[in-house]
């Protein structure tokens, strides 16, 4: 069973980051052709760095094994909230189409959002 902890919430984001950098480096051109965005190499590489940033973080924080998990969610749920809302309005404002990286990036964002709320309801 899942242990419903800030090391795991973590370690979602951690999942999170890498998808999110795969998608926008490995699979670039599918990823930006399915964006309301569409393909730009300078962003998508941009925000493969920051992925690959996250990645290494976060790695490094639970490598440490220090118990300071706890003390990244704050920052981890602004980076959802943030992403969330930046994709729901990318969405509205193109409502044209469909468009599958944008709703996917909106619903995991979205679920990292209302995990992260009732974790801190929970630990109060």
């Amino acid at each position: 069973m899942w242990d419903f902890n800030a090391r795991n919430l973590v370690i979602s984001w951690l999942v999170g980051f890498v998808v999110a950098g795969l998608a926008l480096s490995v699979d670039q051109k599918r990823t930006s052709n399915l964006s309301c965005w569409g393909a730009n190499k300078g962003w998508q590489n941009e925000i493969a760095i920051w992925n690959l940033g996250g990645v290494v973080m976060l790695v490094g924080v639970l490598w440490s094994n220090k118990g300071v998990e706890p003390f990244l969610l704050p920052g981890l749920f602004v980076l959802s909230l943030a992403f969330t809302v930046n994709h729901v309005v990318a969405i509205l404002r193109h409502r044209d189409r469909r468009y599958p990286t944008n709703i996917a990036a909106m619903t995991a964002n979205g679920i990292g959002v209302i995990a992260m709320l009732v974790y801190f309801i929970h630990t109060r």
